[in-house]
């Protein structure tokens, strides 16, 4: 039996880490399995996606280290899915015995890579904050050049110091993302 924790088509996939009561959980006795490989994966992953002469139905596709639960509907990834660590293990396990199996799809657009390690909360405030300084930078540009002080970003130029800032948040999740969070949105 899987147990897999379902997310739609425009949402990141939940590691069992990230998982909360309220989520979209589903039971299945049995899900085919499919060994594919990693550029596959990725675009299973990452991608919106139309499958040539698919039918609607759940399945497993991995690549023998990680693997994901797709639900097509109308020939179109419908949801993703994960599952528990250790569903994850025996999986892996059964995709290393079997072949490569090739799926006939074509990518419609490609969504961002998850920056994985940080919780369901610290992504959503690390989003906001991305789009607050898009905003600031192009309607409130006193204020961008305020933030840039306090921050002590010196580069030549609007477009070079916007690079700088979003240089220093790009990856992770620090002090410096939970200032500008509570600088930025809470106090709006």
């Amino acid at each position: 039996m899987f147990l897999v924790n379902f997310v739609y088509d425009d949402e990141e996939l939940l590691e069992p880490y990230e998982w909360q009561d309220d989520d979209c959980y589903e039971e299945f006795y049995y899900l085919p399995i499919y060994r594919v490989t990693l550029e596959q994966l990725h675009d299973f992953i990452y991608a919106q996606m139309s499958l040539s002469n698919k039918e609607d139905s759940c399945f497993i596709v991995g690549d023998g280290h990680y693997s994901v639960v797709i639900e097509i509907k109308d020939q179109r990834i419908s949801r993703r899915g994960t599952v528990s660590y250790v569903q994850r293990d025996m999986i892996n396990h059964i995709v290393m015995s079997l072949g490569f199996t090739y799926f006939d799809y074509r990518i419609i657009e490609e969504a961002y890579e998850k920056e994985f390690g940080l919780t369901r909360e610290e992504r959503m405030k690390k989003i906001c904050i991305e789009e607050v300084i898009d905003e600031i930078f192009v309607v409130h540009y006193e204020l961008f050049l305020e933030l840039c002080d306090q921050l002590n970003i010196k580069e030549e130029g609007p477009s070079e110091q916007y690079l700088a800032l979003k240089h220093k948040i790009d990856k992770g999740y620090s002090s410096l993302h939970e200032l500008l969070y509570k600088e930025l949105i809470q106090k709006r």
